[in-house]
C-alpha cells in the first residue's frame, strides 16, 4: 500500500461501513503504466510521480475504507497524461496496458483516452476489447498554452460523440472554464452535443465539475430533461452540489466514482467565494497549528460528504444501492 490512512480515516470507514451497499462499482479511478517513460519524474503538469498504478494496487489502497469483503467493480479510465498526445508508442502501451487489466480482472469494464484530432476511424481501431466501455477526453490536449480555459470542443472531439453514439459508449468529461456547468459556452454545448447524440451517455464528473457548489446547484436545472446526462460524485468533498443534482434530476442518473488515486491524498476540495481551493498537506499543517482538527484523506472527505447527502435526501436504501452499484452496472454493460 503506497498511502497510509491514519487512525481518524479509520474511524470515519467504521462509519462508512453501515452506509455503503454491499456492492460497489467505482465508476471514476485511474490507471497508468509510465514505465515505458524512462527517467519519469513529477514535470510540474500533474503527472503522477509513481510509474504504474493498476487494479490491484488501488484494491489494497481503496480496502481499507471500503472495506475488505464488498463486492467492488470498477471503470478503469487511462490517467490522461498529456504526453499520450505527444508519444504514440507511449499511448499505444498505455492502450494495452488497458487491455491487459480488463483481462486480468473480468469483472472490471475501462475507457481509453481520446484527443481533440482522432477521427472516427482513429478511436474506432483503438476500441480493441469489448469491455472498453467509454472514451476519456481531458482539457490537457487542448490545443491551447491556458488549457483550463478552453471550451469543450477543443479537446472533445466531435468524432468521439459519433463513435459513442454507434456503440452505445459512454464520455466522461470533466470540464473545465472558471464557472464550469454555469458557464454558458459549457452549457449550450452540453444541450446541443446531447441531443444530438442521444445514444450516447455523457458523464459530467466530479458531479459537474462542481468544487465550487453553486456552479452546478444554478444550472443542473437546466439539464434536468437530458436523459443521457449523468453525473459521478468522484472528489467532491461538500455535499451541496451534489443535494441538489440528486434532487434535480434523481438518483438513477448519478453514480459514484473515487478519482483514485488523487482519493488517497490528504486535504480536499472547499468553496471558497466564487470559486474553489484544494486544500493540501502545508496547508493542513498550517490550519492545525491554529486550531485543533483531525485531517482525512479525499476518498474520505468525500464518501462523508456523499452520506451526508444522500442522508438530506433521504435516500432509500435501494437508492443508495443504485448510486454505488446498479446505476453503473446498467450503463456500463448495457448491450455487452
Amino acid at each position: 500500500m503506497d498511502y497510509e490512512y491514519n487512525s481518524h480515516d479509520l474511524e470515519a470507514a467504521k462509519k462508512l461501513d453501515d452506509f455503503l451497499p454491499d456492492r460497489i462499482f467505482d465508476a471514476h479511478m485511474h490507471i497508468h503504466d509510465n514505465t515505458y517513460l524512462t527517467g519519469n519524474k513529477d514535470d510540474g503538469s500533474g503527472n503522477s510521480t509513481h510509474d504504474r498504478k493498476d487494479v490491484n494496487d488501488y484494491l489494497s489502497d481503496m480496502r481499507p475504507l471500503l472495506g475488505a469483503n464488498r463486492n467492488i467493480q470498477l471503470n478503469t479510465i487511462i490517467h490522461p497524461d498529456r504526453r499520450l498526445a505527444e508519444d504514440a508508442a507511449f499511448m499505444s502501451a498505455s492502450d494495452k496496458f488497458l487491455v491487459g487489466q480488463l483481462e486480468l480482472y473480468p469483472e472490471n469494464v475501462g475507457e481509453i483516452v481520446i484527443f481533440p484530432r482522432e477521427t472516427t476511424d482513429d478511436i474506432r481501431r483503438r476500441i480493441v476489447h469489448p469491455r472498453i466501455r467509454g472514451l476519456k477526453c481531458y482539457h490537457v490536449f487542448a490545443d491551447r498554452p491556458t488549457t483550463w480555459d478552453a471550451y469543450i470542443e477543443e479537446y472533445l472531439p466531435e468524432s468521439a460523440w459519433e463513435i459513442a453514439d454507434e456503440k452505445n459508449l459512454a464520455i466522461t468529461l470533466h470540464m473545465v472554464r472558471d464557472k464550469a456547468l454555469a458557464d454558458p459556452g459549457n452549457l449550450s454545448y452540453i444541450q446541443s452535443m446531447s441531443k444530438r447524440y442521444p445514444n450516447a451517455i455523457l458523464i459530467l464528473a466530479h458531479a459537474a465539475r462542481s468544487f465550487a457548489a453553486w456552479t452546478a446547484i444554478e444550472s443542473v436545472e437546466a439539464l434536468r430533461t437530458y436523459e443521457n446526462v449523468w453525473f459521478d460524485f468522484s472528489a467532491i468533498c461538500e455535499s451541496p452540489a451534489m443535494i441538489q443534482i440528486l434532487k434535480t434530476v434523481g438518483v438513477s442518473r448519478c453514480m459514484w466514482g473515487s478519482d483514485y488515486p488523487v482519493s488517497c491524498f490528504s486535504g480536499k476540495a472547499i468553496s471558497i467565494g466564487d470559486s474553489f481551493y484544494w486544500i493540501y498537506n502545508k496547508d493542513l499543517e498550517r490550519f492545525k497549528g491554529a486550531t485543533k482538527f483531525n485531517s482525512w484523506q479525499v476518498g474520505t472527505e468525500n464518501l462523508m460528504a456523499v452520506r451526508q447527502a444522500c442522508i438530506i435526501r433521504d435516500l432509500s436504501r435501494n437508492d443508495i444501492e443504485k448510486l454505488f452499484f446498479s446505476n453503473a452496472e446498467n450503463l456500463f454493460r448495457r448491450n455487452l
